[in-house]
């Protein structure tokens, strides 16, 4: 059985951001395609509570990388791997790890974690190394730049991040991205050949088992709701009141914007909400977080499932699950991108799309009143764990089957 180590700027033992159900669902597709995989992680403590750490984690606990991390958070990844890779003891733990898994393959999510490996690995590896794009970090944390967080050196480390990037993409012997969008680019610029590997949801699966207890609470309080499900992750807080300026009054009494996710706390708690305080408290309802048993339950029998969102990077993992759930989707431009092979056929048929307040309270109104149609199964099918194993599996093969790149000359420097 072939072996696979994937290294995460986090943990996996606990999956709950966007990352790390992204990592996550790539090691269940990789193990179903056949492989034997592990998986470190390489982060500070601070980030990270110790329920959530793996067995073969290196967890760094230095305060001066705490303190610098924390004093410029947009780049905190690039701040702990640059530390990180100066460590002696993470590299030499990280060596331990390398001989002890003896991987035929190095998966890396995000490239933070290039120059730590760089010295890790041993000049006669022969191990196969893939790079998976999550997003087009730098870009990211451009786009970023305008809220605030900007500081004296925000340029440099752009321009750092931005070579890291382009270092990595050309030296795997594999390159994924989670974006058709973003694959294209890397592409271009790297000059060479990008696998779109789009993200996936458990709710794609036609078997998947759903309870009635959402489902049974809307039909008991005479109410039909409209899904969000997220995380209080700012851009997602912006996204709502930048579509919903003006509170739920444009909703009747029986008709309801139902929120899971620590999303429905940061909704409640900013400023916007408290000007149309009893109006909006009368069509919200926070339900809090939910476990992955009631993902379905939850998105499933809503008369639609939201997506407002018009900030940040990188394909939306919320958008696979609103898409995956078979419910009419109402999402923005943004939303959608990275998904364009995915939803391309589904559009003004199971997926709609909206840009400005009026348009997009419109179609919730419809979705809320007449009905509208929601996602196919060939559709939801393209977001199957299934498709993802298919692809893996044969991109995979023909990595151990390609001959082995030599990239010690051109490794990054550690700065």
């Amino acid at each position: 059985m072939p072996r696979c180590l994937i290294i995460t700027p986090f943990p996996l033992f606990i999956p709950k951001h966007g990352g790390q159900v992204r990592a996550a669902s790539m090691i269940k597709a990789m193990r179903r395609a056949g492989w034997h995989t592990d998986s470190v992680g390489i982060y500070h403590e601070s980030f990270f509570p110790s329920e959530e750490w793996g067995a073969l984690d290196i967890v760094m606990n230095d305060q001066t990388v705490r303190d610098r991390a924390l004093s410029d958070i947009l780049f905190a990844d690039l701040h702990v791997a640059q530390a990180a890779a100066r460590d002696k003891n993470v590299i030499s733990q990280l060596r331990r790890v390398l001989r002890r898994v003896a991987p035929d393959v190095i998966h890396m999510e995000h490239p933070w974690d290039w120059p730590v490996l760089m010295e890790a690995l041993p000049p006669d590896s022969k191990a196969k190394i893939i790079y998976s794009s999550q997003n087009i970090e730098w870009r990211s944390r451009e786009n970023f730049l305008g809220f605030g967080i900007q500081r004296a050196d925000s340029a440099k480390w752009i321009d750092t991040t931005r070579t890291l990037e382009m270092q990595v993409a050309r030296d795997a012997d594999l390159v994924l991205a989670i974006s058709d969008l973003e694959a294209a680019e890397i592409e271009a610029e790297a000059g060479r050949p990008v696998v779109y590997v789009p993200a996936v949801s458990d709710l794609a699966d036609p078997e998947i088992e759903i309870n009635g207890k959402f489902a049974q609470q809307a039909s008991a309080e005479k109410i039909r709701y409209a899904a969000l499900m997220g995380s209080a992750y700012w851009p997602n807080v912006e996204g709502f009141f930048d579509l919903f300026p003006q509170g739920l009054g444009f909703l009747t009494q029986d008709e309801r914007i139902w929120v899971a996710g620590t999303i429905g706390r940061g909704l409640t708690e900013d400023i916007r909400y408290g000007d149309f305080q009893s109006i909006n408290d009368s069509r919200f309802r926070a339900i809090g977080y939910i476990d992955d048993a009631d993902r379905a339950a939850f998105l499933t029998p809503a008369a639609c499932v939201l997506v407002p969102v018009r900030l940040g990077a990188g394909a939306k993992l919320k958008t696979a699950d609103a898409v995956a759930s078979g419910s009419p989707v109402i999402a923005t431009p943004h939303s959608l991108e990275g998904y364009g092979p995915i939803v391309q056929d589904a559009l003004g048929c199971g997926v709609y799309v909206a840009d400005t307040p009026d348009e997009y309270r419109a179609l919730v109104r419809q979705a809320l009143r007449e009905g509208l149609q929601g996602c196919s199964g060939a559709v939801r099918s393209k977001l199957s764990l299934k498709q993802m194993v298919a692809t893996l599996g044969a991109e995979m093969q023909k990595l151990l089957d390609a001959p082995h790149l030599s990239r010690f000359q051109d490794a990054p420097p550690v700065q």
